[in-house]
């Protein structure tokens, strides 16, 4: 199936309100223990006062149990969203548990001004993540150049993401899935993000012409995607 471009940002706010009412805590809560499980294995420890960004990080579900987890590092959650950005901030201000977020914060910047580092991080990122970001980028390029200019030579990145069926059958038996569980906003969004996402084969392609030999991807199960490791060519 040929890839679908989307748009990058989600700012209507019928959209915003849906995923930021939408119970996505257990594939949440999945990688949350994706993330420890790859550290471990490759024996990474966080050691206080590290640097966590959560890319793409939405209405702040993510960079809250990043928070959580590892309560003595500092956590940043980034999004191009006005409103999605907006949205993190209540839903840190009206949290059951304020005193596990207080090294949370959240900062509004699109992939261009990441790029080009108009935002400045008091420390070098320990620990870059993303989670169903990278199928928004349009460009390839652009996704990686900005993980190059985020990351320093010690800096983890870890990156899922939906995988493109290989079919409009397959992505049709997908969209009918969600719309067991989720409304027609969130339910077409998704079947647009399908379409929208890359291969495993691409992303390979893209890292080894790209010379950046020290990112691993990976198929988790038959729907996602994973990129781990450190941006060094």
């Amino acid at each position: 199936m040929e890839r679908t471009v989307e748009p990058e940002l989600m700012e209507r706010e019928d959209q915003v309100i849906s995923y930021a009412k939408a119970d996505f805590s257990d594939g949440e809560n999945n990688l949350i223990n994706q993330i420890n499980y790859y550290l471990i294995k490759n024996n990474i420890n966080l050691n206080d006062k590290e640097l966590i960004v959560d890319l793409g990080c939405g209405p702040g579900n993510i960079s809250e149990k990043l928070s959580i987890k590892w309560p003595k590092a500092e956590v940043v959650g980034i999004d191009g969203s006005k409103e999605m950005i907006r949205i993190a901030e209540l839903n840190k201000k009206n949290s059951s548990n304020p005193s596990q977020l207080k090294n949370l914060r959240y900062m509004c910047a699109d992939i261009k001004s990441l790029k080009s580092s108009d935002i400045s991080l008091e420390k070098n990122i320990s620990l870059l993540v993303s989670n169903s970001l990278i199928h928004h980028i349009t460009y390839l390029d652009d996704f990686f150049y900005c993980l190059e200019k985020l990351s320093s030579k010690l800096t983890i990145n870890f990156h899922k993401d939906l995988k493109r069926p290989n079919d409009e059958k397959s992505a049709l038996h997908l969209k009918e899935k969600c719309a067991e569980k989720y409304n027609d906003i969130l339910t077409n969004d998704y079947y647009a993000s399908l379409k929208a996402s890359y291969t495993s084969k691409e992303l390979k392609n893209f890292i080894f012409e790209n010379k950046l030999s020290s990112l691993e991807v990976f198929e988790e199960g038959d729907q996602y995607l994973v990129i781990f490791g450190k941006v060094s060519r």
